[in-house]
């Protein structure tokens, strides 16, 4: 086995050990704030996609996913970064709101929430 064969192997392995750790989902109480009584926040369980496709009828970008409560990720980001992170496409205008809301929220940490401030400006 040359050299680029055991960097693809131990990588793979890395990639395994770090999603097995960083990138599996397991619902708390924060899963469940804001009235999602009975379904998770963070939208888990995914569906399960054998192969990553675009649906022209719903104009939706359907990512390969293998199992349910795992976040999509990035393998070099996961290992060169050993942080947990979510790829998401974000094609339609209310997806790219909901998530510049998290975002914003996530990075400010405001008692008050972003979508609070500007329903009391409007």
């Amino acid at each position: 086995m040359d050299a680029t064969d055991q960097w693809a192997v131990l990588f793979n392995s890395e990639v395994k050990k770090c999603g097995e750790v960083l990138q599996c989902h397991h619902c708390h109480s924060v899963c469940h704030k804001y009235g999602n009584q009975g379904h998770c926040h963070f939208l888990f369980p995914h569906e399960v996609v054998d192969v990553s496709h675009f649906d022209a009828q719903t104009n939706f970008v359907m990512l390969m996913c293998w199992d349910a409560n795992v976040n999509y990720f990035n393998p070099y980001i996961l290992v060169f970064c050993c942080h947990n992170h979510n790829i998401k496409c974000i094609l339609s205008g209310k997806g790219v709101k909901a998530a510049m809301f998290y975002i914003s929220d996530y990075i400010t940490k405001m008692d008050v929430k972003t979508y609070e401030v500007l329903s009391l400006l409007s």
